[in-house]
């Protein structure tokens, strides 16, 4: 139907009224004491408010409440009016033009999956994915594509949702909840956050049962689809507080599937369009380790024995956020590695003593020149790549010495504190002036968590900043895992205890 035929068939229902009721004005219009605009068979002014239209009946319907309400508004004693106010009129502040516009604005912010209220919808879970992908489109991908240093591959605005599978679905749904949650931070006991979370947890399930069937049916064990909805999975449980610790069982099991395929180097060598699907779960894997014990990290050697490759892959595109150059990205590899072996008394004859090779590997971090970098990006975005440079530089330096004197391979000598204090002044105040910036300040949650662990022995408003930044960037980005760095760093700050394993005492992944 054309749009000038749709006008006229609500004009003309409008002029006549549907047999089913007799009324002129809808109940929500009566109720809010404004001019209903007749449209049947729902009103138009409850539609651009984005309110249920409870329809024409003559007997008015009935409504939901929430379990334990018994009332459908909350009336408060009214405050006598003064005396010069007693015959002035209020005008009707919902039907104005300024008004309407400001809930229209809210309405197409706030998608369906997030009810208005508590038990007020009935609906299918087509509707939930079909919404949850229009929330990423419209909420998400904007606010992601706008805020990067360079152009990213990675940031795309979610398509074709029908040719997904059923487990890819159901987690953009859980990973749309999640994200919408965290930037509303409203109260766990809230019924609505009651209802959004039960919804997220049906969706979840349908998620595993869906992946579950994928894995043990032979013709799609080891498919493209299925392996990508293992790495959408892994995103999805790492956005909420209540799943990131399932991220280890999430890259076995995608180990298992590229083991499968022939391994690491061939599926990339086969398929080389998969590059991203086998550069992500390495990402989020380097940066756990970091924040691991040193004996109990998640497969150090393999990513050693394929740094090359991943390096490769680490430079395909700009991954979101992470504005790190892959020389320093592959030194966290070396570090892992290297703490891993002196653990585990497995360190190599040819790698010389547990000090040598940590005095060979920090001084090829701090020789990495960041100006010599940032000569070759972009013109545009220069000066903010080579502040990130700098950042990260001076982060990993201090992860290598500060992890690698509390495995008892650096002595804690007054040459080596001296670096140490020179690295964390020069990265606090580079995270300040990221903090200040729109483009940056989101892309150095790993260098913050290295900058709390480090403001352990330095000053309070050294803490503060951390801690300020990791939960805004937690609100901005609309995902968990910042806030479980603050819950790490807090912990570690109050034991009075003072090495790297102390602090990141059990696997956890901070950063994805």
């Amino acid at each position: 139907m054309t749009s000038t035929a749709r006008r006229i068939a609500l004009a003309a229902a409008a002029d006549h009224p549907a047999a089913g009721g007799g009324r002129k004005q809808c109940w929500e219009c009566q109720r809010r004491r404004v001019v209903c605009d007749a449209v049947r068979p729902v009103c138009g002014k409850c539609k651009t408010t984005g309110v249920v239209c409870p329809g024409y009946e003559d007997k008015k319907p009935l409504t939901w409440l929430a379990p334990g309400k018994v009332k459908t508004r909350t009336w408060k004693r009214k405050k006598p009016a003064a005396k010069n106010e007693s015959s002035k009129t209020i005008p009707d502040q919902d039907s104005s033009p300024d008004s309407n516009k400001a809930v229209t604005r809210a309405g197409s912010q706030m998608v369906h999956i997030f009810p208005p209220s508590p038990g007020m919808e009935l609906r299918s879970e087509v509707c939930d994915i079909i919404e949850a992908a229009s929330y990423w489109n419209e909420a998400v991908y904007p606010s992601f594509e706008t805020t990067q240093l360079m152009k990213s591959p990675w940031i795309i605005p979610v398509r074709f949702i029908h040719y997904m599978p059923a487990a890819t679905r159901h987690a953009l749904v859980s990973m749309a909840i999640e994200h919408r949650m965290l930037r509303l931070s409203q109260k766990k006991t809230d019924p609505f956050v009651m209802e959004i979370r039960a919804r997220f947890h049906h969706h979840r399930c349908l998620a595993i049962q869906a992946l579950n069937e994928d894995v043990c049916n032979d013709a799609t064990r080891g498919s493209d689809m299925t392996m990508a909805s293992v790495m959408v999975f892994l995103y999805a449980d790492l956005m909420g507080s209540a799943t990131a610790s399932n991220w280890r069982h999430h890259l076995n099991g995608y180990k298992s599937l590229v083991d499968i395929r022939g391994g690491f180097e061939s599926v990339y060598r086969l398929t080389p369009y998969m590059a991203p699907m086998l550069l992500f779960p390495k990402i989020v894997e380097t940066f756990a380790n970091s924040t691991s014990p040193a004996d109990d990290q998640s497969e150090p050697n393999h990513s050693y024995d394929n740094i090359d490759l991943i390096g490769k892959l680490y430079q395909s595109g700009y991954y979101p956020f992470l504005p790190c150059p892959v020389d320093l990205f592959t030194d966290i590899i070396r570090i892992n590695y290297l703490r891993y072996l002196i653990a585990t008394d497995s360190l190599p004859e040819d790698m010389g003593t547990p000090q040598s090779a940590s005095e060979e590997l920090i001084e090829d971090i701090i020789e990495f020149s960041p100006e010599t970098w940032a000569e070759t990006r972009e013109a545009e975005v220069r000066e903010e790549l080579l502040l990130m440079a700098q950042a990260y530089q001076s982060a990993i330096a201090l992860y290598a010495i500060s992890s690698l004197q509390g495995l008892r391979a650096l002595p804690s000598s007054a040459g080596w504190r001296a670096v140490r204090t020179i690295h964390y002044g020069r990265l606090i105040s580079l995270l300040e002036k990221a903090a200040q910036a729109p483009l940056m300040k989101n892309c150095v949650e790993w260098p913050l968590i290295v900058a709390g662990f480090e403001a352990a022995t330095g000053s309070a408003a050294g803490r503060v900043m951390v801690v300020k930044q990791l939960v805004s960037m937690s609100q901005d980005l609309g995902t968990y895992l910042p806030l479980a760095a603050v819950g790490m760093l807090e912990k570690f700050w109050s034991s009075g205890k003072r090495t790297w394993d102390d602090c990141f005492d059990e696997p956890c992944a901070l950063f994805a």
